[in-house]
Protein backbone atom coordinates (compact mmCIF):
# COMPACT_ATOMS: atom_id res chain seq x y z
CA UNK A 1 0.00 0.00 0.00
CA UNK A 2 1.47 3.47 -0.86
CA UNK A 3 2.51 5.58 2.05
CA UNK A 4 -0.60 8.49 2.75
CA UNK A 5 1.58 12.08 2.11
CA UNK A 6 1.53 14.26 5.07
CA UNK A 7 -0.97 17.24 4.61
CA UNK A 8 -0.87 20.74 6.72
CA UNK A 9 -4.11 21.03 7.43
CA UNK A 10 -7.03 19.42 7.29
CA UNK A 11 -10.78 21.11 6.83
CA UNK A 12 -14.57 20.01 6.40
CA UNK A 13 -16.09 19.44 3.59
CA UNK A 14 -17.82 22.80 4.01
CA UNK A 15 -14.85 24.74 4.64
CA UNK A 16 -13.27 23.31 0.99
CA UNK A 17 -16.89 23.93 -0.70
CA UNK A 18 -17.31 27.60 0.53
CA UNK A 19 -13.60 28.27 -0.49
CA UNK A 20 -14.02 26.88 -3.78
CA UNK A 21 -17.05 28.60 -4.25
CA UNK A 22 -15.60 31.98 -3.40
CA UNK A 23 -12.21 31.65 -5.32
CA UNK A 24 -14.05 30.81 -8.44
CA UNK A 25 -15.62 34.19 -7.95
CA UNK A 26 -19.38 33.21 -7.58
CA UNK A 27 -19.99 33.95 -3.70
CA UNK A 28 -21.88 37.02 -3.02
CA UNK A 29 -20.94 39.84 -3.10
CA UNK A 30 -20.78 39.99 -6.74
CA UNK A 31 -17.95 42.03 -7.06
CA UNK A 32 -16.73 41.51 -10.83
CA UNK A 33 -18.00 43.95 -13.81
CA UNK A 34 -17.56 44.46 -17.16
CA UNK A 35 -14.54 44.18 -19.23
CA UNK A 36 -12.63 44.89 -16.53
CA UNK A 37 -13.90 41.91 -14.71
CA UNK A 38 -13.83 39.50 -17.17
CA UNK A 39 -10.18 40.09 -17.51
CA UNK A 40 -9.73 39.81 -13.83
CA UNK A 41 -11.23 37.10 -13.54
CA UNK A 42 -9.38 35.47 -16.23
CA UNK A 43 -6.23 36.64 -14.88
CA UNK A 44 -6.87 34.98 -11.66
CA UNK A 45 -7.34 31.68 -13.27
CA UNK A 46 -5.08 31.78 -16.13
CA UNK A 47 -7.68 30.35 -18.62
CA UNK A 48 -11.25 29.78 -19.61
CA UNK A 49 -12.34 26.64 -21.64
CA UNK A 50 -13.24 27.65 -25.48
CA UNK A 51 -15.92 25.23 -26.94
CA UNK A 52 -17.71 26.21 -30.56
CA UNK A 53 -21.26 25.04 -29.21
CA UNK A 54 -23.98 26.94 -28.53
CA UNK A 55 -27.14 26.40 -27.25
CA UNK A 56 -27.52 29.73 -24.72
CA UNK A 57 -24.10 31.42 -25.58
CA UNK A 58 -20.62 29.49 -26.00
CA UNK A 59 -18.81 27.80 -23.05
CA UNK A 60 -16.78 31.09 -22.39
CA UNK A 61 -19.47 33.35 -22.13
CA UNK A 62 -21.31 31.08 -20.02
CA UNK A 63 -18.76 31.00 -17.78
CA UNK A 64 -18.47 34.82 -17.39
CA UNK A 65 -22.16 35.26 -17.24
CA UNK A 66 -22.04 33.54 -13.75
CA UNK A 67 -19.12 36.04 -12.30
CA UNK A 68 -19.70 39.10 -14.09
CA UNK A 69 -22.20 41.62 -13.06
CA UNK A 70 -24.27 42.51 -16.85
CA UNK A 71 -22.06 40.57 -18.58
CA UNK A 72 -22.14 40.25 -22.77
CA UNK A 73 -20.57 38.16 -25.23
CA UNK A 74 -19.50 41.71 -27.15
CA UNK A 75 -17.40 42.42 -23.83
CA UNK A 76 -14.85 38.90 -24.01
CA UNK A 77 -15.05 39.66 -28.20
CA UNK A 78 -13.79 42.96 -27.70
CA UNK A 79 -11.16 41.86 -24.85
CA UNK A 80 -10.22 39.12 -27.22
CA UNK A 81 -10.11 40.81 -31.09
CA UNK A 82 -10.07 44.73 -30.30
CA UNK A 83 -8.33 45.44 -27.56
CA UNK A 84 -5.80 42.35 -27.26
CA UNK A 85 -5.91 41.72 -23.88
CA UNK A 86 -6.34 38.20 -24.55
CA UNK A 87 -5.17 35.07 -26.74
CA UNK A 88 -7.76 32.62 -28.07
CA UNK A 89 -5.64 29.83 -27.91
CA UNK A 90 -4.51 26.26 -26.61
CA UNK A 91 -3.90 26.00 -22.73
CA UNK A 92 -6.38 23.10 -21.50
CA UNK A 93 -7.33 22.31 -25.04
CA UNK A 94 -8.44 25.57 -26.79
CA UNK A 95 -8.48 28.17 -24.32
CA UNK A 96 -8.36 32.31 -23.27
CA UNK A 97 -5.44 33.24 -21.57
CA UNK A 98 -3.94 36.82 -21.03
CA UNK A 99 -1.86 37.69 -23.90
CA UNK A 100 1.10 38.18 -21.00
CA UNK A 101 1.38 34.36 -20.67
CA UNK A 102 2.76 33.99 -24.44
CA UNK A 103 6.03 33.70 -23.72
CA UNK A 104 5.83 30.91 -21.69
CA UNK A 105 4.38 28.06 -23.68
CA UNK A 106 6.94 29.14 -26.40
CA UNK A 107 8.97 25.37 -25.49
CA UNK A 108 5.38 23.77 -25.97
CA UNK A 109 4.17 25.64 -29.24
CA UNK A 110 7.50 24.56 -30.33
CA UNK A 111 6.95 20.86 -29.29
CA UNK A 112 3.32 20.64 -30.98
CA UNK A 113 4.72 22.29 -34.14
CA UNK A 114 7.08 19.82 -34.70
CA UNK A 115 4.74 16.75 -33.59
CA UNK A 116 2.65 17.75 -35.86
CA UNK A 117 4.96 18.71 -38.98
CA UNK A 118 7.27 15.47 -38.68
CA UNK A 119 3.84 13.09 -38.45
CA UNK A 120 3.99 11.32 -41.57
CA UNK A 121 -0.24 11.41 -41.49
CA UNK A 122 0.79 15.47 -41.60
CA UNK A 123 2.57 15.61 -45.39
CA UNK A 124 0.51 17.01 -47.52
CA UNK A 125 -0.56 19.66 -45.10
CA UNK A 126 2.89 20.23 -44.26
CA UNK A 127 3.84 20.76 -47.77
CA UNK A 128 1.58 23.75 -48.28
CA UNK A 129 2.93 25.31 -45.31
CA UNK A 130 5.12 28.13 -46.76
CA UNK A 131 2.60 28.64 -49.35
CA UNK A 132 -0.15 29.07 -46.68
CA UNK A 133 2.19 31.10 -44.90
CA UNK A 134 3.22 33.78 -47.56
CA UNK A 135 -0.54 33.70 -48.17
CA UNK A 136 -1.71 35.34 -44.61
CA UNK A 137 1.88 37.44 -45.22
CA UNK A 138 0.85 39.13 -47.95
CA UNK A 139 -3.16 39.21 -48.03
CA UNK A 140 -3.74 39.50 -43.98
CA UNK A 141 -5.81 37.56 -41.53
CA UNK A 142 -7.49 34.57 -43.48
CA UNK A 143 -9.69 31.40 -42.90
CA UNK A 144 -9.56 28.16 -44.59
CA UNK A 145 -12.23 29.28 -47.35
CA UNK A 146 -9.98 32.33 -48.64
CA UNK A 147 -7.04 29.40 -49.31
CA UNK A 148 -7.87 28.31 -52.94
CA UNK A 149 -6.24 24.74 -52.72
CA UNK A 150 -8.66 21.60 -52.36
CA UNK A 151 -6.35 18.97 -51.64
CA UNK A 152 -7.37 16.24 -49.23
CA UNK A 153 -6.04 14.44 -46.58
CA UNK A 154 -6.95 12.06 -43.42
CA UNK A 155 -7.01 14.04 -39.80
CA UNK A 156 -6.88 12.37 -36.78
CA UNK A 157 -9.38 15.46 -35.31
CA UNK A 158 -11.70 15.14 -37.97
CA UNK A 159 -11.48 12.39 -40.50
CA UNK A 160 -11.38 13.36 -44.28
CA UNK A 161 -10.21 17.67 -44.41
CA UNK A 162 -8.65 20.26 -46.45
CA UNK A 163 -4.99 20.27 -46.40
CA UNK A 164 -5.29 23.49 -46.17
CA UNK A 165 -7.19 23.77 -42.85
CA UNK A 166 -4.76 21.00 -41.37
CA UNK A 167 -1.53 23.46 -42.47
CA UNK A 168 -3.45 26.33 -40.82
CA UNK A 169 -3.71 23.99 -38.03
CA UNK A 170 -0.16 23.32 -37.77
CA UNK A 171 1.02 26.82 -37.96
CA UNK A 172 -1.38 27.54 -35.09
CA UNK A 173 -0.26 25.05 -33.12
CA UNK A 174 3.50 26.21 -33.19
CA UNK A 175 2.28 29.31 -32.87
CA UNK A 176 2.96 31.05 -36.18
CA UNK A 177 -0.25 32.34 -36.17
CA UNK A 178 -2.54 33.12 -33.85
CA UNK A 179 -6.79 33.72 -34.30
CA UNK A 180 -7.14 37.40 -35.63
CA UNK A 181 -10.68 37.10 -35.11
CA UNK A 182 -13.96 34.56 -35.73
CA UNK A 183 -17.17 34.89 -37.84
CA UNK A 184 -19.60 32.64 -36.08
CA UNK A 185 -17.08 30.11 -35.55
CA UNK A 186 -14.90 30.10 -38.48
CA UNK A 187 -11.01 30.98 -37.90
CA UNK A 188 -9.33 33.58 -39.34
CA UNK A 189 -5.18 33.64 -38.77
CA UNK A 190 -2.75 36.22 -38.87
CA UNK A 191 0.81 35.90 -38.37
CA UNK A 192 1.67 36.36 -34.81
CA UNK A 193 3.84 38.72 -35.06
CA UNK A 194 1.42 40.92 -36.05
CA UNK A 195 -1.10 40.38 -33.67
CA UNK A 196 0.83 40.33 -30.61
CA UNK A 197 4.26 42.46 -31.61
CA UNK A 198 7.75 41.50 -31.45
CA UNK A 199 8.14 42.68 -27.07
CA UNK A 200 5.72 38.79 -26.50
CA UNK A 201 6.98 36.95 -30.07
CA UNK A 202 10.68 37.65 -29.81
CA UNK A 203 12.11 36.30 -26.33
CA UNK A 204 13.34 33.05 -25.96
CA UNK A 205 11.22 30.77 -23.69
CA UNK A 206 11.50 31.43 -20.51
CA UNK A 207 11.56 28.52 -18.49
CA UNK A 208 15.14 27.12 -17.31
CA UNK A 209 14.62 23.76 -18.41
CA UNK A 210 11.28 21.20 -18.95
CA UNK A 211 11.53 20.44 -15.30
CA UNK A 212 10.54 24.61 -14.91
CA UNK A 213 8.41 24.06 -17.57
CA UNK A 214 6.12 21.34 -15.53
CA UNK A 215 6.36 23.06 -12.59
CA UNK A 216 4.81 26.13 -14.30
CA UNK A 217 1.90 24.83 -16.23
CA UNK A 218 1.02 22.24 -13.08
CA UNK A 219 1.02 25.66 -10.74
CA UNK A 220 -0.84 27.26 -13.42
CA UNK A 221 -3.18 24.56 -13.53
CA UNK A 222 -3.69 24.33 -9.66
CA UNK A 223 -4.59 28.36 -9.77
CA UNK A 224 -7.15 27.49 -12.79
CA UNK A 225 -9.09 25.37 -10.49
CA UNK A 226 -8.46 26.32 -6.98
CA UNK A 227 -8.48 23.06 -5.29
CA UNK A 228 -6.83 19.88 -6.65
CA UNK A 229 -6.52 16.26 -6.99
CA UNK A 230 -3.43 14.61 -8.43
CA UNK A 231 -5.59 12.01 -10.00
CA UNK A 232 -7.51 11.85 -13.35
CA UNK A 233 -7.01 13.20 -16.37
CA UNK A 234 -9.26 15.76 -18.04
CA UNK A 235 -8.42 18.65 -15.81
CA UNK A 236 -4.46 18.13 -16.24
CA UNK A 237 -5.35 18.57 -20.41
CA UNK A 238 -2.67 20.03 -22.27
CA UNK A 239 0.17 19.82 -19.80
CA UNK A 240 3.20 18.20 -21.44
CA UNK A 241 4.41 15.63 -18.95
CA UNK A 242 5.46 11.98 -18.68
CA UNK A 243 4.57 9.98 -15.78
CA UNK A 244 2.99 10.65 -13.01
CA UNK A 245 1.90 14.27 -11.44
CA UNK A 246 3.84 13.19 -8.20
CA UNK A 247 7.15 14.52 -8.28
CA UNK A 248 6.38 18.19 -10.06
CA UNK A 249 3.08 18.41 -6.69
CA UNK A 250 6.42 17.42 -4.48
CA UNK A 251 8.56 19.48 -5.98
CA UNK A 252 6.24 22.58 -5.68
CA UNK A 253 5.22 21.66 -1.86
CA UNK A 254 9.05 21.83 -1.62
CA UNK A 255 9.21 25.23 -3.07
CA UNK A 256 6.41 26.65 -1.36
CA UNK A 257 4.00 27.08 -4.34
CA UNK A 258 1.59 25.09 -3.49
CA UNK A 259 0.06 22.54 0.11
CA UNK A 260 -0.96 19.79 0.90
CA UNK A 261 -4.14 19.79 2.87
CA UNK A 262 -6.62 17.18 4.05
CA UNK A 263 -10.78 17.03 3.60
CA UNK A 264 -12.45 15.31 6.10
CA UNK A 265 -15.47 12.50 5.46
CA UNK A 266 -12.69 11.94 2.24
CA UNK A 267 -10.26 9.58 3.45
CA UNK A 268 -6.83 9.02 1.58
CA UNK A 269 -7.74 11.53 -0.84
CA UNK A 270 -4.88 14.46 -0.71
CA UNK A 271 -5.83 17.77 -1.91
CA UNK A 272 -3.38 20.54 -3.54
CA UNK A 273 -3.76 24.60 -3.97
CA UNK A 274 -1.86 26.88 -3.71
CA UNK A 275 -0.41 28.18 -0.86
CA UNK A 276 -1.43 32.03 -0.75
CA UNK A 277 -4.80 30.75 -0.03
CA UNK A 278 -4.11 28.55 2.90
CA UNK A 279 -5.69 31.46 4.86
CA UNK A 280 -8.87 31.80 2.60
CA UNK A 281 -9.46 27.73 2.62
CA UNK A 282 -9.84 27.79 6.92
CA UNK A 283 -11.51 31.10 6.98
CA UNK A 284 -14.85 31.22 8.18
CA UNK A 285 -16.82 33.99 5.36
CA UNK A 286 -19.21 36.21 6.96
CA UNK A 287 -22.78 35.29 6.18
CA UNK A 288 -24.43 36.80 3.37
CA UNK A 289 -27.36 36.04 0.95
CA UNK A 290 -26.32 32.98 -0.97
CA UNK A 291 -26.26 33.47 -4.99
CA UNK A 292 -27.73 31.20 -7.37
CA UNK A 293 -25.68 30.76 -10.56
CA UNK A 294 -26.39 28.69 -13.98
CA UNK A 295 -22.71 27.18 -14.57
CA UNK A 296 -21.31 26.55 -18.31
CA UNK A 297 -20.68 22.52 -18.68
CA UNK A 298 -16.93 23.28 -18.99
CA UNK A 299 -16.94 25.70 -16.05
CA UNK A 300 -13.60 26.09 -13.96
CA UNK A 301 -15.38 24.52 -10.99
CA UNK A 302 -15.93 21.64 -13.17
CA UNK A 303 -13.10 20.67 -14.71
CA UNK A 304 -12.32 17.45 -12.12
CA UNK A 305 -16.08 15.82 -11.93
CA UNK A 306 -14.75 13.39 -9.58
CA UNK A 307 -13.83 16.04 -7.11
CA UNK A 308 -17.41 17.64 -7.60
CA UNK A 309 -18.76 14.34 -6.58
CA UNK A 310 -16.27 14.12 -3.22
CA UNK A 311 -16.86 17.48 -2.29
CA UNK A 312 -20.51 18.50 -3.28
CA UNK A 313 -22.29 15.20 -3.87
CA UNK A 314 -23.13 16.37 -7.54
CA UNK A 315 -22.69 14.07 -10.21
CA UNK A 316 -22.14 15.75 -13.50
CA UNK A 317 -21.56 14.56 -17.35
CA UNK A 318 -21.37 16.55 -20.21
CA UNK A 319 -23.67 14.28 -22.84
CA UNK A 320 -23.25 16.58 -25.65
CA UNK A 321 -21.45 13.90 -27.45
CA UNK A 322 -23.39 11.11 -26.47
CA UNK A 323 -26.09 9.03 -28.55
CA UNK A 324 -29.27 10.62 -27.79
CA UNK A 325 -31.32 7.67 -26.53
CA UNK A 326 -27.90 6.82 -23.92
CA UNK A 327 -28.42 10.47 -22.31
CA UNK A 328 -29.56 10.49 -18.77
CA UNK A 329 -30.69 13.60 -18.67
CA UNK A 330 -29.98 16.28 -21.67
CA UNK A 331 -27.92 17.16 -24.78
CA UNK A 332 -26.82 20.36 -23.24
CA UNK A 333 -27.73 20.22 -19.29
CA UNK A 334 -26.53 23.20 -17.35
CA UNK A 335 -26.05 22.69 -13.32
CA UNK A 336 -27.20 24.97 -11.25
CA UNK A 337 -25.64 26.34 -7.82
CA UNK A 338 -27.33 27.78 -4.78
CA UNK A 339 -24.63 29.46 -2.19
CA UNK A 340 -22.10 26.11 -1.85
CA UNK A 341 -24.85 23.84 -2.97
CA UNK A 342 -25.79 22.14 -6.43
CA UNK A 343 -29.60 22.41 -6.10
CA UNK A 344 -30.42 21.42 -9.59
CA UNK A 345 -29.93 20.65 -13.54
CA UNK A 346 -31.46 22.21 -16.05
CA UNK A 347 -31.80 21.53 -20.43
CA UNK A 348 -31.78 25.03 -21.98
CA UNK A 349 -33.24 25.76 -25.58
CA UNK A 350 -32.70 29.46 -26.82
CA UNK A 351 -34.93 30.78 -29.96
CA UNK A 352 -33.21 34.22 -31.20
CA UNK A 353 -36.09 34.85 -33.33
CA UNK A 354 -38.40 34.81 -30.89
CA UNK A 355 -36.04 35.70 -28.24
CA UNK A 356 -37.41 32.75 -26.18
CA UNK A 357 -35.15 31.08 -24.03
CA UNK A 358 -36.89 27.30 -23.03
CA UNK A 359 -36.27 25.44 -20.30
CA UNK A 360 -37.05 21.88 -21.60
CA UNK A 361 -36.08 19.95 -18.66
CA UNK A 362 -35.45 20.56 -15.09
CA UNK A 363 -33.80 18.28 -12.68
CA UNK A 364 -33.71 18.97 -8.70
CA UNK A 365 -31.82 17.69 -6.48
CA UNK A 366 -32.59 14.88 -3.63
CA UNK A 367 -33.48 16.45 -0.49
CA UNK A 368 -33.55 20.34 -2.14
CA UNK A 369 -36.27 22.50 -0.16
CA UNK A 370 -37.92 23.75 -2.95
CA UNK A 371 -40.39 25.39 -0.90
CA UNK A 372 -37.19 28.07 0.61
CA UNK A 373 -38.26 31.42 -0.35
CA UNK A 374 -34.64 32.81 -0.03
CA UNK A 375 -33.09 29.76 -2.45
CA UNK A 376 -35.99 31.03 -4.85
CA UNK A 377 -35.26 34.17 -5.29
CA UNK A 378 -32.01 33.50 -5.74
CA UNK A 379 -32.80 31.15 -8.44
CA UNK A 380 -35.38 34.27 -9.58
CA UNK A 381 -32.89 36.77 -9.63
CA UNK A 382 -30.82 34.57 -11.68
CA UNK A 383 -32.96 33.12 -13.94
CA UNK A 384 -33.72 36.94 -14.41
CA UNK A 385 -29.81 38.02 -15.00
CA UNK A 386 -29.54 34.85 -17.72
CA UNK A 387 -32.07 36.34 -19.47
CA UNK A 388 -30.70 39.39 -19.78
CA UNK A 389 -27.33 37.81 -21.10
CA UNK A 390 -28.96 36.24 -23.70
CA UNK A 391 -31.58 38.79 -24.93
CA UNK A 392 -34.60 36.76 -23.92
CA UNK A 393 -38.15 38.47 -23.19
CA UNK A 394 -39.50 35.39 -22.02
CA UNK A 395 -39.23 32.34 -20.48
CA UNK A 396 -41.39 29.33 -21.62
CA UNK A 397 -41.34 25.56 -19.50
CA UNK A 398 -41.14 22.74 -21.55
CA UNK A 399 -43.73 19.49 -21.40
CA UNK A 400 -42.39 17.78 -19.08
CA UNK A 401 -42.10 20.77 -16.10
CA UNK A 402 -44.96 23.06 -17.15
CA UNK A 403 -46.92 21.54 -13.76
CA UNK A 404 -43.63 21.49 -11.37
CA UNK A 405 -45.21 24.16 -9.12
CA UNK A 406 -41.71 25.39 -7.55
CA UNK A 407 -40.18 25.92 -11.15
CA UNK A 408 -43.30 28.12 -12.04
CA UNK A 409 -43.10 30.14 -8.88
CA UNK A 410 -39.55 31.20 -10.06
CA UNK A 411 -40.13 31.81 -13.38
CA UNK A 412 -43.16 34.19 -12.52
CA UNK A 413 -40.86 35.94 -9.81
CA UNK A 414 -38.46 36.50 -12.46
CA UNK A 415 -40.56 38.10 -14.68
CA UNK A 416 -41.94 40.43 -12.65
Amino acid sequence: MAKSLPTEVTVSVGQARRYLVAYQRLAQPRTLKGKAGALEYIRQVNCIQFDPINVVGQNPHLVLQSRVRNYRPALLDELLYRERSLVDGFDKVMSIYPREDWPFFNAYRAAMGQLYKEASSTEKATRLLDWVREEIRTRGPLSALELEDDTKMDWWLTGSARAVRIALDILFYSGEVVIHHRVANRRYFELATRVLGEPLTAPADPHEDASAYREWHVLRRIESMGLARPQGNGQWGGIQRSGSLEPVLARLVGREAIARVGVEGVPGQVFYLPRSQLAALQRTPPRRAAAASFLAPLDNLLWDRDLLEQLFGFYYRWEVYVPEAKRQYGYYVLPVLYGDAFVARFDPGYDRKTQTLTIKNWWWQPGVPRRDEAMQTALAQCLRDFMRYLGAQRTVLGAPVQRERTLKAIVRLAAS
